[in-house]
């Protein structure tokens, strides 16, 4: 049993390779005697009395007539009538000894004109299609639905290339044969394909009629062989009408075959709801119309009605032949099968276009050639060649419009929605609310494509639904799909055939693919991981069409942008909010705190306290009482009555910072010995203080926050704009154009560009840069410095490098690295405007004790000491009102710290130069890298 089933295993495999090289081994032997006979020897030889003797002469030019006797060709005799012909043909001209009667005469062979058989040549060509389209079929196909498909390949095959010469060679018999065979055997062989594929028609007792389509080629055969091989012996000696008639009805058989798979395939699309076989038979369809349509009217109706074809009539019809076994094939490994409806309809939009072009240019023509005469030549190229521009101008706008009216009758109803999504994405730019935004991107998807839609965005370290529902998860984790998922433009849903054991990533999918979800959209900008969209199939359970996906991913690219504009909104009033309930709080501490109160005596002894009091000195009530008020309150002078409330501060012997607010008043208290007293009013704003410190820099921190908001959402979408037209002119423009560069560094800077604002967003969230690589930094100063060489020629500032001759090396992201530098050297050239002497900034670079120091340094008029402490504050600037926002060096500031530097700035008050100007430098200090002698690229 075991023998038996390996024999199975490998009968099939076994049986196509020796199908293959019998085919391949004929077709060869086949197509090179017919390339030979494309040169054609101008006579017909049969073997006679040791010579052979000419029966017909075809081209008189070769010298020969009826009835010579061939002896020697170049003094060589012929063995066979194959060999004779290799003789003839082997030299334009060659020596015949002839016997003409009793007379040996010597001729002078000329070889006719060669005569090539093109069709037979697209034939050979469309044969050698069927073999490859056969083999790599069979090869891909693991359902082992190919099989039938593939000896019918090779049928094909067989019957276009093998060509017999109708010579009583043995080899050319076998040829005949093979041909025949092929001929015959086809037809039936095309009826039961159509009839298995893609789904069997017939099973059970109906499949024992599937011989039959087979019986009229078989008896058609028997015929054959018998009159070649029998003599007639069964059938009876065939007749030059029956051997007609045998022709005409081999031909009818091929007829019938094709016009029963087309009413089979036809039939199967009418009645298929599945959408794979629906698709599959589409394909088909296709196949059959582009195959048999042109070869019906091209060249078996010529030839039914008796006319034999011209060449070219025979070239459009064999040439389609090909595009049937490739839509088999399509159908069969399943490729796109989807998209067959946008594909015909680009097709025939294209077609459409170019024969009414065609016809446009024709009839054009036409009117030239009539209302210009002969003698205006130069006119009529002019008006011929102004008539082809206009027909070229008008093709654009005319396939354009044919495609929207295919596409209006393919998608009808849906064409409104569908055009809807596809405009959606410009439309979401402009909402500010993120609720609202995901609200209409699911609306309109569920609209327009398909039944179910779900939307996730990140949330912490996890996906959370933007309409919850009961047969989903409340929450996705991070991993629920791989990471490649996230370079992805979209991942199909299928359920995982075993649970993970670890796998909340698999269950989650399972839930996914049981709530009718099959495919999974990343929503991203910039590497930013923002949610994914879950959509289904369509209402009719069909799947999403190529077409259909590229829509929802460009509309998800949009919309990626337009999430996280919302966001970042939302995520400004979320801090809007938070420093206003700040502020209400630490307003409630202070209208609630009452203040601390103590009465003095005249020797500035303690006699009364509240609790206020000891709580503002810190003490415990009844050891403030009689305690002099220098040891609870190290504050000197004492306010008097008429100064009002006084603002003092000390610091306590831990170091913390007190502020409090005196004043004092006259008081007279009989009970006290009737000595006036004096009462100190004692309010501790310590905490008030230090909380309007924080809430001044948390409103700083949120102006600057609202301000990213805005650039990122006003700047990043023309960013967008101009990054993908310049991609679009890099993708159209060859290298060798001189524009190429230009479109390359216009890319680099709108990506800069896009950069600088992510690091505006990063200076206000005060995030880490964790995008870090080894880099030179004396080549970025280069490029720094290449960048602003016009700006600063224009303010007439002399830029100049020093560097050490070995490569300087940090960890660092380049792009943020570019604008601290950028920052620093706009800086010094703008704190050199109004000088009437040539400015002059010089970058320097060294190395020391692994430190790498950036000193910038200009002849400017320096800074003012008291502003020195504040120039790396955000809003601070000298050249406010005049294009300074006060954030450079505090961007600057901030990009140095993430980068584990630190940045100073010092006047220079060395020896003045001879402009007899000092100016500053700022120094940047970073960490070194020691390079390796073999490591990875630097950039």
């Amino acid at each position: 049993m075991q023998f038996s089933r390996r024999s199975k295993r490998f009968l099939f495999p076994a049986a196509a390779l020796v199908a293959a090289t019998l085919v391949a081994a004929i077709c060869v032997f086949s197509f090179q005697g017919k390339v030979a006979s494309f040169q054609p020897v101008g006579a017909s030889a049969e073997a006679a009395g040791g010579g052979w003797r000419i029966t017909a002469v075809a081209d008189p030019g070769s010298g020969l007539l009826e009835g010579d006797l061939l002896l020697t060709v170049n003094g060589a005799q012929a063995d066979s009538a194959a060999h004779l012909g290799r003789l003839l043909r082997g030299h334009p001209t060659s020596e015949l000894l002839v016997q003409r009667g009793d007379e040996l005469l010597p001729l002078r062979y000329q070889r006719p004109a060669l005569r090539i058989d093109y069709a037979y040549l697209v034939l050979t060509l469309i044969g050698l299609g069927y073999f490859l389209i056969g083999l790599f079929t069979v090869i891909k196909d693991r359902e082992g639905k190919s099989r039938l498909f593939y000896f019918w390949c090779l049928v094909s095959a067989a019957l276009y290339v093998a060509s017999p010469l109708y010579t009583a060679d043995a080899s050319d018999r076998l040829i005949y044969l093979v041909d025949l065979t092929a001929r015959l055997l086809l037809p039936g062989l095309t009826a039961h394909l159509f009839l298995v594929f893609p789904e069997r028609l017939l099973s059970g007792a109906r499949a024992r009629l599937l011989p039959l389509f087979y019986a009229p080629g078989a008896a058609l055969l028997a015929f054959h062989l018998d009159s070649m091989f029998l003599g007639g012996g069964v059938f009876g000696a065939a007749t030059a009408a029956q051997l007609r008639l045998a022709d005409r009805l081999e031909l009818l058989l091929l007829v019938a075959a094709g016009l029963f798979a087309a009413a089979l395939s036809f039939y199967r699309y009418r009645r298929t709801e599945a959408w794979e076989p629906r698709q599959q038979t589409g394909w088909i369809l296709a196949g059959l119309a582009a195959s048999y349509l042109p070869f019906l009217f091209f060249y078996l109706l010529p030839f039914s009605a008796g006319f034999t074809p011209p060449t070219w009539a025979r070239l459009a019809a064999t040439l389609p032949l090909a595009a049937l076994p490739v839509a088999f094939a399509w159908a069969i490994l399943k490729y796109r099968l989807l998209d067959l409806g946008s594909i015909l309809r680009n097709i025939a939009a294209t077609t459409v276009t170019a024969i009414a072009g065609i016809f446009a240019f024709q009839l054009i023509q036409v009117a030239i050639e009539k209302g210009v005469g002969q003698e205006m030549s130069v006119a009529r190229n002019v008006l011929t060649f102004a008539a082809g521009l206009l027909v070229a101008g008008v093709l654009a706008p005319t396939r354009k419009a044919v495609s929207a009216g295919l596409e209006r009758f393919q998608f009808r109803d849906h064409l409104g929605p569908r055009r809807l999504v596809a405009s959606l994405g410009a439309e979401l730019l402009h909402e500010r609310s993120l609720d609202q935004l995901c609200e209409t991107l699911v609306d309109h998807l569920s609209e327009a494509l398909v039944s179910r839609v779900e939307l996730y965005l990140v949330q912490g370290r996890g996906l959370s639904p933007v309409r919850p529902r009961p047969e989903l998860p409340a929450a996705l984790p991070a991993d629920v799909f791989s990471e490649d998922f996230w370079e992805r433009e979209v991942e199909p849903i299928s359920a995982p055939p075993v649970p993970q054991a670890d796998g909340l990533g698999g269950q989650a999918e399972r839930r996914l693919f049981a709530a009718g979800f099959r495919y999974a959209f990343p929503v991203k900008v910039r590497g930013r991981k923002l949610g994914l969209v879950l959509l289904s199939y369509k209402l009719d359970e069909e799947p999403l069409s190529g077409e259909d996906l590229d829509l929802v991913a460009g509309l998800l690219s949009q919309a990626a942008l337009a999430i996280e504009n919302a966001q970042l909104l939302d995520e400004v009033q979320q801090r809007l909010a938070q420093v206003s309930r700040l502020e209400s709080y630490n307003k409630g501490i202070l209208e609630s705190s009452p203040a601390g109160l103590a009465v003095l005596g005249a020797d500035n002894r303690i006699r009364l306290a509240n609790h206020a009091f000891a709580a503002v000195v810190g003490r415990d009530r009844q050891e403030c009482l009689g305690a002099p008020l220098e040891s609870l309150l190290p504050v000197r002078p004492l306010p008097e009555p008429q100064d009002g409330l006084v603002d003092v501060s000390y610091c306590e012997a831990s170091g913390a910072e007190r502020h409090l607010q005196l004043s004092a008043a006259i008081y007279q208290a009989d009970a006290l010995g009737g000595e006036e007293q004096r009462v100190l009013i004692a309010i501790d704003r310590s905490e008030q203080v230090l909380l309007e410190q924080t809430l001044q820099e948390r409103e700083h921190m949120a102006s600057l926050g609202m301000l990213a908001a805005g650039v990122a959402h006003e700047v990043n979408t023309p960013l967008t704009g101009i990054s993908s037209y310049a991609q679009f002119l890099i993708a159209d423009t060859p290298e060798s154009d001189p524009r190429f560069a230009i479109l390359k560094k216009m890319e680099r800077q709108t990506f800069r560009a896009a950069e600088i604002v992510g690091n505006l967003l990063d200076f206000a969230r005060n995030r880490r840069s964790d995008a870090l690589s080894r880099l030179r930094l004396d080549s970025l100063c280069t490029e720094t410095l290449g960048l602003l060489e016009q700006r600063a020629r224009d303010s007439g500032v002399t830029l100049e490098l020093q560097a050490p001759d070995e490569p300087v090396l940090v960890r660092g992201n380049e792009g943020e690295l570019h604008q601290v530098l950028t920052n620093l050297v706009v800086n010094a050239i703008n704190a050199q405007d109004g000088q009437s002497e040539p400015g002059r900034v010089v970058v320097r670079l060294e190395r020391a004790e692994h430190r790498v120091r950036l000193k910038v340094s200009d002849n400017g008029p320096g800074i003012a000491p008291e502003r020195l402490q504040s120039i790396f504050k955000p809003f601070f600037s000298s050249r406010i009102g005049r294009g300074g926002t006060g954030l450079g060096l505090a961007i600057t500031h901030n990009i140095v710290r993430r980068h584990a530097g630190e940045i100073s700035v010092q006047n220079n008050f060395g020896p003045k130069g001879a402009d007899g100007r000092r100016g500053c430098t700022f120094t940047v200090v970073f960490p070194d890298i020691e390079q390796p002698a073999f490591e990875q690229p630097v950039h």
